[in-house]
């Protein structure tokens, strides 16, 4: 193998330049993994905005490939195994500090270290973080694994519930995944709100009952019809961004005593009035992403989901880049008239 990989890095303008890099440290107790495909998340798009510097380690997490190497130990794996990648938590966790031992990997007190994402040849990361994939999933199943189980992730901790009324404030990649995922988990009736055309029309095979776009009032509207006018009993805030509207929203769609599940992460910081919410008693929830939720990591329950062949989920993929054109990736991401949803990136 050589000492040099071929990575994707932010020159500091939001311009991504493909260039040799040298290939990720192994640290112990590290695994080498050979990066196949890996999809653009909203908030690598909203990271290019705010970057004021080159980045000197590739970032993308929503990530799939092959293992080259493993380290001594047990972890039920073997060199050549395609898997999925959880390199944010568990592939960097110490397993030994408080939160490890709940399984809550995000939270470690004594992660490894960041040695660059998915927008790379290679990726080094601890065998905890490793999902086999089944023989049936392509690289792009693999690839669509992450964003699948941080809405598993937000639904599990929430504790939404079978029989609930779900609404989800927007509808892409994770408002989409939101929705399945709400279906799967028994929702009674699942109302999204869409901005555009491909998005809307993704809602619906995703199995939304009711998608309304994104005019003032419409989603709460929709949310008040379904329920005999008391709200939705869980909404999920998927948006966020630079922009503070989708919150309040997904607020004043929740029924009294109802959860409000903030799964998507605003940028800046927000003016609301949290007194009308505390008068209806409404849970606001924060959620993040993946962990071990009644002795199942949500990367595993997330394979299943998509194994079972019921959730469309992989046609949410609209475009495909190899490395060397991973601008044209982005400019396509951002660029809505394209057509785009998710812009996956060969490697």
């Amino acid at each position: 193998m050589s000492d040099t990989m071929r990575a994707a890095l932010d020159d500091g303008t939001g311009r991504y330049v493909v260039q040799d890099v040298p290939i990720p440290e192994m640290y112990p107790g590290a695994a080498m993994i050979r990066i196949r495909q890996t999809g653009i998340c909203g908030s690598d798009l909203h990271m290019t905005t705010s970057r004021t510097e080159a980045q000197t380690l590739a970032s993308g997490h929503e990530t799939t490939g092959e293992i080259l190497e493993l380290p001594d130990g047990e972890h039920n794996l073997s060199i050549g195994d395609r898997v999925a990648i959880e390199m944010i938590g568990a592939g960097r966790a110490c397993l030994t500090c408080h939160f490890c031992r709940y399984g809550q990997y995000k939270h470690c007190v004594n992660l490894a270290p960041d040695t660059g994402g998915g927008f790379a040849q290679y990726m080094t990361r601890k065998p905890a973080g490793l999902f086999k994939l089944p023989d049936s999933f392509t690289w792009l199943d693999g690839a669509i694994v992450e964003p699948m189980a941080v809405s598993v992730h937000g639904l599990r901790y929430g504790r939404m519930q079978p029989g609930d009324i779900v609404g989800v404030v927007g509808s892409a990649t994770i408002g989409l995944s939101s929705i399945a995922v709400a279906k799967a988990f028994g929702a009674r009736t699942v109302i999204a709100s869409a901005r555009h055309r491909q998005q809307a029309e993704a809602a619906k095979r995703m199995g939304a009952d009711i998608v309304v776009g994104t005019e003032d009032g419409a989603f709460e509207a929709a949310c008040m019809d379904a329920s005999g006018g008391i709200g939705a009993d869980f909404v999920v805030e998927s948006v966020g961004g630079h922009q503070s509207e989708s919150f309040a929203q997904a607020i004043s769609a929740t029924r009294n005593q109802g959860t409000m599940l903030y799964l998507g992460g605003m940028k800046i910081p927000l003016e609301i009035d949290l007194f009308e919410p505390l008068l209806r008693e409404i849970r606001v929830q924060s959620v993040i992403c993946y962990g071990v939720i009644d002795g199942r990591h949500d990367y595993e329950v997330a394979i299943d989901l998509l194994e079972s062949g019921e959730i469309p989920y992989s046609e949410i993929v609209t475009h495909q880049f190899g490395l060397e054109d991973i601008q044209d990736g982005f400019d396509a991401a951002w660029d809505k008239t394209s057509g785009s949803i998710k812009v996956h990136v060969n490697i």
